[in-house]
C-alpha cells in the first residue's frame, strides 16, 4: 500500500491561486450578533421545557424560588452554548468579551420585550446577572477549545 506524505485537497471554486486563505475575517461586532442569535435559538426550547417543569412543580406546591432557578438554568445553559460558539469559532481576537456582550445583548433584548410585565425590573436584573457570566464562561471555554485544536 503506497504511503501518502502530503494532504491532497479538493479544488474549491474561486480559491486563491497561491493556496492561502485570503477570505476577510468578520469584525468582532458581527460575532456578538451571531452569539446573541445562538443564545436565543438555544433558549427557546430550553425555556419551554423549563416552564413546563416549573409549572409541574408549582402544581405540587413547591416554592416560586425553585421555578425561578429552573427558568434561570435554561437561560444559563443557552448563554453558555452561545458564548462557546463565539469563543470557539470566532475570528482571531474574538473571545470572552464578545461572548459576554452577546449575553448582555440577549438580556437587554429579552428585557425590552418583557417591559411592562409585572416584575419586569427584577426579571431584567436577573436576566443580566445570569446571561452575561454564563456567556463569558462559554466564551472562555470556546477559546480554550480553539487553542487546543489549533
Amino acid at each position: 500500500m503506497p504511503r501518502v506524505d502530503t494532504k491532497r485537497r479538493l479544488p474549491v471554486l474561486n480559491a486563491p491561486a497561491n493556496g492561502e486563505d485570503d477570505a476577510p475575517t468578520r469584525p468582532p461586532w458581527q460575532w456578538v450578533g451571531f452569539g446573541t442569535l445562538a443564545i436565543f435559538a438555544a433558549w427557546l426550547p430550553l425555556a419551554f421545557a423549563a416552564a413546563w417543569l416549573a409549572s409541574r412543580l408549582d402544581a405540587d406546591g413547591s416554592s416560586h424560588v425553585t421555578s425561578v432557578v429552573i427558568l434561570g438554568a435554561g437561560l444559563g445553559l443557552a448563554a453558555l452554548a452561545g458564548g462557546f460558539l463565539v469563543g470557539r469559532w470566532g475570528a482571531p481576537g474574538v473571545g470572552v468579551r464578545e461572548a459576554a456582550l452577546a449575553g448582555l445583548a440577549t438580556a437587554l433584548i429579552a428585557s425590552a420585550l418583557a417591559f411592562g410585565a409585572p416584575g419586569a425590573v427584577w426579571g431584567a436584573l436577573t436576566t443580566v446577572l445570569v446571561a452575561v457570566p454564563f456567556a463569558a464562561l462559554g466564551g472562555r471555554l470556546g477559546v480554550v477549545r480553539r487553542r487546543r485544536s489549533a
